[in-house]
């Protein structure tokens, strides 16, 4: 005998749609990342130098000023090494996956350029006009077009919080 059972997720007016909501993106994956094993290898090591330049800010007591910052060390080493043998576990990548493409998608190109070109614009512009029209092309530009008057108001609000508590604030003169 069989079952079949009909799920069905209720909007925000109650009305009930035959879909469900997808939630394979919170599941682990199979594979592993292309250069995942090579990233937890780098924070390991980078990890343990943290320790090992510690060693000379030591005195030997619970209280002495190397004692967050070795913590810190052992806590980068101890969750590297985690992934790295949570990595190991997973299946390797597929063959089409390159590291280079994994880790620059065109969002990331784009944000980089963005960058470069902010800081080109900084110095002539001054940090209020380019600092809004960096935040405003990016958030337009990550949303894909859409909610453009959304992306020109929180960049106004964000930028008129920045301003206030770092120049009237903090004191600090801007760009």
């Amino acid at each position: 005998m069989e079952e079949s059972r009909d799920f069905s997720a209720e909007g925000a007016a109650g009305e009930t749609s035959g879909t469900v909501k997808d939630l394979s993106k919170y599941v682990p994956e199979a594979r592993r990342k292309p250069g995942e094993l090579g990233i937890a290898a780098i924070m390991f090591l980078i990890g343990a130098l943290g320790y090992y330049f510690t060693l000379d800010m030591t005195s030997g007591e619970y209280s002495s000023p190397s004692v967050f910052p070795k913590l810190a060390s052992m806590v980068i080493m101890a969750c590297s090494a985690v992934n790295f043998f949570k990595a190991v576990r997973r299946e390797k990548p597929e063959a089409e996956a390159t590291l280079k493409g994994y880790l620059l998608p065109m969002d990331v190109v784009v944000v980089v350029v963005l960058l470069v070109a902010y800081c080109i614009v900084l110095p002539r512009l001054h940090f209020v006009v380019s600092s809004y029209a960096f935040m405003v092309i990016g958030m337009v530009y990550l949303q894909r077009g859409k909610n453009i008057v959304r992306a020109l108001l929180i960049s106004a609000v964000s930028l008129a919080v920045l301003v206030a508590v770092f120049r009237y604030l903090f004191l600090v003169i801007l760009p």
